[in-house]
């Protein structure tokens, strides 16, 4: 019965794009050439021809939408996920349109196309939004709800059973828990324990379970086995909650190889689309900077080398993505031979070696300016950890656990760490607690954020000298 509505439901949600898609179209139509008064040079085209563009264009969206797995169960999807894969989707049915358009010799208006895009994810996105807040008020009130069972009782089902309760809205009703072997207890996280794996089939079945939930420590393998072989001919759908507790994770997702699920403990966030995001807003941005700042950077440049014999910029290898090595640059603030003891050191307060503009650039973090020019070549990002000499890097990697987690991403101008005071000789795990934090939470608005705090506190950096 519920396969079969889930059936329907998608079946839906499938005529409705259908609708939106060819109504979106049309609506463009209309906008580009007749609502908002924009003139048309080569006069307005045939209504025909959009009409039956559109008839095509809309089974072409659908194969996109398909394509974005779009039609899948999303109970417990993240709504931005969703909207990336519609965004995403949109985008590519514009390209194609604007392709075809092409090899029609250019009959349709490229703006028309662009307007196309924007009222097709207005419609797509109230529709997706919508249907979200009426599924969850149903679910809160106790309908359209799915029943599991979470096998294990140990921390990974106590901390699965708390996020599904914590989670009303999702529709996952938990029916019991299924321990390992007998005398493990009554209930776990308030579920109460209705049998062991060993019962497993029959429990799917009296309880009319649709979802189970493998929740078992690695060490229990052979439970697992004997889980699997038991639903092997069962109609629930099984999911397996990987045990990555004694592993630290970063980003960690489950990638196909080949046919073979292959699950990524620690990935960098900054892979395909992301990748790409966050080094066009770090060209961009580096690019107006050093645009912008270019008076005030010749102003310092000259400033510091009539200020103290020596060069203007000071080259400092740091190790940055990957373990990669990089010269970074920095208005030079100290002596030419400050760097003249066997090992680096860190500036401290009041430091002798200092000239007299490093005095003022320093505590203003102004004496890192240059940098815009690492990020423009792409050895830096403007939001990051904080890149460290190598020699820092190979002592802190062998006496520091999760140290070199940071090197998942490119180093920074500023960082979460660094707006927190945490820069220079700091603490040192904090300052990596910081690091992680960001890399795990990392989006365009969580940059954005952290330099527009950069710029407020700059000024006040109590840990800068």
């Amino acid at each position: 019965m519920l396969a079969r509505h889930r059936d329907l439901f998608a079946t839906g949600l499938f005529v409705l794009d259908a609708a939106l898609f060819y109504g979106s179209w049309m609506a463009a139509y209309a906008l580009r050439f007749y609502l908002l008064g924009l003139a048309a040079p080569r006069g307005i085209p045939p209504v025909e021809l959009y009409f039956w563009f559109g008839a095509v264009l809309t089974p072409v969206a659908l194969i996109v939408l398909r394509t974005f797995r779009l039609y899948r169960s999303a109970r417990t999807a993240r709504l931005g996920q969703e909207l990336f894969a519609l965004t995403q989707a949109v985008a590519a049915t514009t390209l194609i349109a604007g392709v075809a358009s092409f090899f029609t010799r250019g009959e349709l208006s490229r703006l028309t196309l662009l307007i196309f895009a924007a009222v097709a994810l207005i419609a797509l996105f109230s529709s997706r939004l919508a249907i979200r807040f009426v599924l969850r008020a149903f679910r809160r009130g106790g309908r359209n709800l799915r029943h599991a069972l979470v096998v294990g009782t140990g921390d990974l089902a106590r901390s699965l059973i708390e996020k599904l309760a914590a989670h009303r809205d999702f529709g996952i009703e938990v029916a019991g828990v299924v321990a390992e072997r007998a005398g493990a207890g009554t209930e776990v996280a308030g579920a109460r324990v209705v049998g062991t794996v060993a019962d497993l089939p029959t429990l799917v079945e009296e309880l009319r379970a649709e979802l189970v939930y493998l929740a078992l420590p690695r060490a229990e393998w052979q439970a697992e086995e004997v889980a699997l072989e038991g639903l092997a001919d069962s109609t629930a759908a099984v999911r397996l909650v990987p045990d990555l507790g004694r592993a630290f994770t970063l980003n960690a997702t489950v990638e196909d190889f080949d046919g073979t699920p292959v699950v990524l403990v620690t990935e960098s966030p900054g892979q395909g689309w992301n990748a790409v995001a966050k080094r066009v807003f770090d060209f961009a941005l580096s690019t107006f900077g050093l645009v912008v700042l270019s008076p005030a950077l010749a102003a310092i440049a000259i400033w510091v080398r009539l200020d103290s014999p020596g060069p203007v910029l000071y080259t400092q290898e740091r190790v940055g993505l990957n373990g990669r090595r990089f010269g970074m640059l920095k208005f030079r603030t100290m002596r030419v031979d400050a760097d003249s003891g066997e090992t680096p050191a860190w500036s401290k307060p009041d430091d002798p070696r200092r000239t007299r503009a490093g005095r003022i650039l320093r505590p203003l973090s102004l004496d890192e300016l240059p940098q815009l020019w690492n990020v423009f070549l792409g050895q830096m990002s403007l939001v990051g950890p904080r890149p460290e000499q190598p020699y820092y890097v190979e002592r802190f990697r062998a006496s520091v656990p999760r140290y070199m987690l940071r090197h998942h991403v490119k180093a920074g101008i500023t960082g979460w760490a660094q707006i927190h005071g945490l820069r220079g000789d700091t603490p040192l795990e904090r300052r990596i607690e910081y690091d992680l934090y960001y890399i795990r939470n990392w989006s365009l608005l969580f940059d954005v954020r952290i330099i527009l705090l950069t710029l407020v506190r700059v000024f006040r950096d109590a840990s800068a000298h």
